[in-house]
C-alpha cells in the first residue's frame, strides 16, 4: 500500500482547516509536487488507483497518473470513504482563530483525538432522526479507514495499490493498519505529497508492516516540515550496519540544515557515517558514548531539557547509533517495533514539555528530482 497526501492547496495556504469541504484547489506549487511523485513512481508496478471525492486529492491524480506506466490507461476508482476527516464548526477558520476562539476543543483535539466533539452543520442536524448534535470526527475517520481496509485488501492479494487522500484520513489508515489506537492520532506526520508504504503479509486489520512514513525527497524536501512549529528539538536518528559503508549523500542530505550537537555509539559501524553526515559541518560538537543505551538514558532527561529551551528556538541533535540499538529506542516512544533501514534517516521531533514527540519521517533517503 503506497499512501500518498494531497498536493498543497489554497485553503493550506491561507492556514485554514478544510476538513471534508470541497473549496480548495491544488495551488501551483501543489501540482508540481504530483507531478513530482508521479515522475518518482513512474516505474513503480501499481495495479490500482484508488482517491478522495475531494476536488484537492483529483487534482493530485490528474497531475501524477499520466506518469504511471502500468495505470495510464486505467481510470482511478473513487471512494466516499477516503474523504477528509469532518470539521465543520472550523472549516475556512484560520488555526489561529481556533485556537482562541475554541481552547478547550483545540486543546482535546490535540491531547485527547478520540473524545474531541464537534457540532453537526446545521443541515445535517435537522435532518437527524436523533437529538444527537454532536459528532466525533476522529472516531468517524477511523471508522471509514477501518471499513476501506476491510473492503479492499482481500480484493487486492498480492498487488500493490495507490491510495490517494487526506492528512487525517491517512493517518487513520496508518494506525488501523498497524493496530494504533486512535489516541496516537497526532503521533505521526504526514506533509503534502508526503508518500508512506505499508505492507500486508495477510488482509488482516493491525497487522500492516510500516516501511516508509512520510517521504518528501521526491518533491525536493530533504528534512519535513515541523507541523508542530519551529520549536523544541528536533532528534534525527542515523542507523548503521558494520556491513554497510557509509552513503556519499549523507552530508549532502543535511548540508545548509544547523545541527546542535552529534551524539555517536563508540561502534565500528558508526564513526565513519558521522564523519561522513558532518563533512560539511565543522562547528558542530561531537559526543562519543560507550553506552548502547544512550537514546533511552537521554530520553529520561528530555523533559527538564525542553522546559529550559526558549519557546521559539529550534535545536537539531542527529544520534549515529547502531541499527538495532535504534529500533530498541523507537520501540519505546513510539510503542511498537518500527524496521529501520541503514543509512536512512528516521527524524522525531519533540515540541515541547508535555506533548508526545512526532514521527515525522521513517527511512527517509535522498531520491533524484525531475523539475
Amino acid at each position: 500500500m503506497i499512501l500518498l497526501r494531497h498536493g498543497r492547496s489554497t485553503l493550506n495556504d491561507a492556514g485554514c482547516y478544510q476538513g471534508s469541504s470541497d473549496h480548495s484547489q491544488l495551488t501551483d506549487k501543489g501540482r508540481v509536487a504530483s507531478w513530482q511523485v508521479g515522475h518518482y513512481l513512474r516505474d513503480c508496478p501499481i495495479h490500482h488507483l484508488y482517491t478522495s471525492p475531494l476536488q484537492r486529492s483529483q487534482q493530485t491524480v490528474q497531475e501524477l497518473l499520466p506518469q504511471l506506466k502500468q495505470l495510464r490507461w486505467q481510470s482511478p476508482i473513487t471512494l466516499e470513504l477516503l474523504r477528509e476527516i469532518d470539521l465543520p464548526t472550523w472549516e475556512g477558520l484560520r488555526y489561529e482563530e481556533v485556537k482562541t476562539r475554541f481552547p478547550d476543543a483545540y486543546h482535546c483535539w490535540q491531547t485527547n483525538p478520540e473524545q474531541f466533539a464537534m457540532e453537526r452543520k446545521r443541515e445535517e442536524a435537522e435532518n437527524q432522526t436523533t437529538s444527537n448534535s454532536l459528532i466525533y470526527p476522529v472516531q468517524e475517520v477511523y471508522q471509514r479507514a477501518k471499513a476501506f481496509w476491510m473492503t479492499t485488501l482481500p480484493k487486492h492479494p498480492g498487488e500493490t495499490l495507490l491510495v490517494v487522500s487526506h492528512g487525517s484520513t491517512i493517518q487513520a489508515l496508518v494506525n488501523t493498519a498497524l493496530g494504533v489506537p486512535m489516541e496516537q492520532h497526532h503521533c505521526m506526520q504526514q506533509t503534502h505529497s508526503g508518500l508512506t508504504v505499508i505492507d500486508f503479509s495477510a488482509p488482516v486489520l493491525g497487522t500492516g508492516h510500516l516501511h516508509l512514513l512520510n517521504l518528501t525527497t521526491p518533491i525536493g524536501e530533504r528534512l519535513p516540515k515541523l507541523k508542530a512549529g519551529n520549536q523544541g528539538l528536533r532528534l534525527m536518528i542515523l542507523p548503521c550496519q558494520p556491513d554497510i559503508k557509509p552513503d556519499h549523500w549523507l552530508a549532502e542530505f543535511v548540508q545548509g540544515q544547523p545541527i546542535a550537537a552529534c551524539v555517536v555509539e563508540d561502534h565500528p559501524c558508526c564513526h565513519p557515517n558521522q564523519h561522513s553526515l558532518l563533512a560539511h559541518h565543522p562547528e558542530t560538537v561531537t559526543l562519543s558514548v560507550g553506552r548502547a543505551d544512550f537514546l533511552h538514558q537521554w530520553q529520561r532527561s528530555l523533559e527538564q531539557s525542553l522546559s529550559q529551551m526558549p519557546s521559539s528556538k529550534l535545536i537539531t541533535v542527529v544520534a549515529v547509533c547502531h541499527q538495532a540499538h535504534a529500533e530498541s529506542f523507537l520501540q519505546g516512544v513510539m510503542g511498537r517495533r518500527l524496521p529501520l533501514m541503514p543509512n536512512a534517516f528516521t527524524i522525531l521531533h519533540y515540541p515541547s514539555t508535555g506533548i508526545r514527540p512526532i514521527l515525522q519521517t521513517l527511512n527517509s533517503k535522498p531520491v533524484p528530482i525531475k523539475r
